[in-house]
């Protein structure tokens, strides 16, 4: 069990619809095309003229930079084959932006969580200490044949009671080894608040462990028993059991159903419309004052360079 992270910032939202690579490649199409057109443009005024304003680096490259954010220009190329590289430009900005604005709305509205680690891998290279009841698991951890597992034995640190594992927990600095049942009923019962927990499970398990019923030895009853056992399980029975305990422990709400009058830090309305508000629009705020910024500083240098 592991501390849930907080989501990403708001603001980070107007970069999560394209992958990195995916907006690594936009960039290099945006300088690369306006050189591009700026050399079509001085090559075919050789052949019959082209627009000099054209034949100017960076007037095509500005060009360019707006066709990408599907701004149209008065100044409309002449030769053909200029003609026909501005014809695909707009034809792969439109579907660039298209693509990018279905996407953003989506980004918008939900909060999107960071990578969390899943595997002990993840945990091995957190270098988060390992807590845990107990030294039971600390000589299964070093006897292991997975490297990482291994690793986790030198982080191992047992504890005699198990409230003192959750405010390390909680700080980000451990993670609790216990049964999956118990921490799904401690996630579920007591760190679950409006639908929002702030613990979790990782995917990842250590082992899998069975409970059985004691009979006395060489019972005739054994050979019943474990065929009715099987069946509870392979039936699922178990699980329902596990389930309806939880129910019975806790309020239907506080188990986490899906009318649990959370709303998730959403404003909504009548119709079930989520209007987008401030929060929503963090990175929108953050482009124009970084604009505003990079304004002033051009206007400080112009004022600095012309005085001279």
């Amino acid at each position: 069990m592991t501390r849930t992270e907080p989501p990403l910032p708001r603001w980070q939202s107007l970069a999560f619809p394209f992958h990195k690579w995916t907006w690594l490649a936009v960039f290099m199409g945006i300088i690369v095309s306006g050189p591009l057109l700026f050399l079509l443009a001085r090559a075919s005024d050789r052949c019959g003229g082209e627009r000099r304003n054209l034949q100017d680096v960076s007037y095509s490259w500005y060009y360019t930079f707006g066709l990408h954010f599907c701004e149209a220009h008065a100044s409309l190329p002449r030769s053909t084959s200029t003609q026909v590289f501005v014809q695909f430009l707009w034809l792969y900005t439109m579907i660039l932006t298209i693509i990018y604005s279905a996407n953003l709305k989506s980004f918008l509205l939900v909060k999107k969580q960071p990578a969390m680690m899943e595997t002990f891998q993840d945990l091995y290279e957190s270098g988060l200490e390992m807590g845990a009841l107990g030294k039971l698991f600390r000589d299964g951890f070093a006897k292991s044949s997975d490297p990482y597992i291994k690793g986790l034995a030198k982080v191992y640190r047992y504890y005699d009671n198990i409230e003192k594992i959750f405010p390390v927990v909680e700080d980000g600095r451990s993670v609790y080894l216990g049964n999956c049942i118990t921490m799904e009923y401690l996630i579920k019962n007591r760190f679950t608040k409006r639908g929002v927990s702030r613990f979790r499970r990782m995917k990842e398990k250590f082992g899998t462990f069975t409970v059985g019923h004691a009979l006395q030895r060489h019972s005739p009853l054994k050979k019943k028993y474990d065929q009715v056992l099987g069946w509870l399980v392979q039936g699922g029975l178990v699980r329902k059991f596990v389930v309806d305990a939880f129910r019975l422990d806790s309020s239907l709400e506080k188990y986490g159903s899906d009318d649990d009058g959370s709303d998730s830090g959403q404003v909504t309305a009548a119709d079930g419309v989520i209007p987008l508000s401030l929060d929503h629009m963090q990175g929108v705020l953050v482009i124009a004052c970084f604009g505003w910024f990079c304004s002033a500083v051009s206007f400080v240098l112009e004022k600095y360079t012309f005085s001279d």
